[in-house]
């Protein structure tokens, strides 16, 4: 999934669930910059107010292997039951760190996350939670049980789902996983499926006393509008601008809290917090050429003695105790005894 379920739909979702607009906002917000909280910063370097952060996402598969663990398995490609129909494979494979639909795991990890009543970490949890319908059938590790044949895919890293590129991200496509017994693959079906999973774990935490009946009524809304808003089958992620703008005018109306959702900002709660002082090339760039900068550039707090009520403090915290708690989780079950060969 990308930034049309991340950000958009979850925030469609929080609201549905009954969160007032601007926890639904953060909800959304924590849950899409997941995956651009790809950069370790520290602030205030050499002070006694100085700190780092933890990434919930890297472009750079060949990190050691302990780091990648850290990473993927966690925040995107949550370990679930190998044996689970949806992974039946042709070739008859099995891998333990498989990632399965609304599995025990995800499940697990989600609930722990709303135990935390912590909304940032809510957020980072429902990523990963939906994540599992789009990532189904994928490893977050480097695993030929990833890899799709065809002569483009024999050229990149079999890595989580690098070889379908953006093929398991899109709402409106509609395609083939060849390795799968089942091979036809709607997009569209899965994320529908992972919105109303998710609503009903986020309306039960809003409400716990709400009975089926209403939270039956909501569901169904939810997916009739997110069937019109996605529309008919999307094969080029051609019409992704208009869907936003239908997502956007949903979250204007009453039954979705009345409050427009703003354009996502990945840099807005880190500028709102922090003083960037660029020497060279700027490491936030998006050029290779950053990495052979040998002059850092310098971070520090526009409030030191506010910080902590900031936003970007707020989601990093939620960031490492979510990576604390879930790795415990998984250690318990999938990760246990497990002994994978070094990147």
């Amino acid at each position: 999934m990308d930034i049309e379920f991340h950000y958009y739909i979850t925030g469609l979702i929080a609201a549905k669930a009954g969160f007032p607009p601007d926890q639904a906002t953060i909800i959304a917000h924590s849950s899409q910059y997941v995956d651009d909280n790809d950069i370790r910063y520290e602030i205030d370097k050499g002070k006694a107010s100085s700190y780092r952060n933890y990434i919930s996402q890297t472009m750079n598969i060949l990190k050691p292997k302990a780091k990648l663990l850290r990473i993927y398995p966690i925040f995107h490609f949550i370990p679930g039951d190998p044996k689970a129909k949806t992974a039946w494979r042709k070739d008859g494979k099995l891998h333990w760190l498989n990632t399965t639909p609304n599995s025990s795991n995800a499940n697990a990890i989600m609930d722990k996350a709303l135990e935390s009543d912590d909304i940032y970490r809510i957020g980072i949890a429902a990523h990963g939670y939906v994540d599992t319908w789009a990532h189904q059938n994928f490893v977050g590790y480097y695993a030929d049980f990833n890899a799709l044949a065809g002569p483009l895919e024999s050229a990149t890293p079999n890595i989580g789902h690098a070889d379908a590129r953006h093929h398991p991200d899109w709402p409106g496509l509609v395609w083939r996983d060849q390795r799968l017994i089942e091979e036809r693959v709607d997009n569209k079906a899965r994320f529908l499926a992972a919105s109303i999973h998710l609503l009903e774990k986020l309306a039960r935490f809003v409400d716990n006393k709400m009975d089926a009946k209403e939270l039956g009524i909501r569901k169904k809304a939810l997916t009739r509008d997110l069937k019109k808003a996605i529309g008919e089958t999307d094969q080029s992620n051609s019409w992704a601008g208009e869907r936003t703008a239908k997502y956007i005018e949903l979250s204007e109306s009453e039954a979705y809290g009345s409050s427009r959702l703003v354009k996502y900002d990945p840099e807005q709660w880190f500028d709102d917090v922090v003083n960037e002082q660029v020497r060279g090339l700027r490491d936030r760039s998006d050029s290779l050429l950053t990495r052979f900068d040998p002059a850092s550039d310098i971070y520090t707090w526009r409030n030191s003695k506010k910080r902590k009520q900031s936003d970007w403090y707020k989601f990093q915290e939620a960031v490492k105790s979510h990576q604390s708690e879930t790795w415990e989780i998984l250690e318990a079950s999938n990760l246990k005894g497990l002994q994978l060969e070094a990147l």
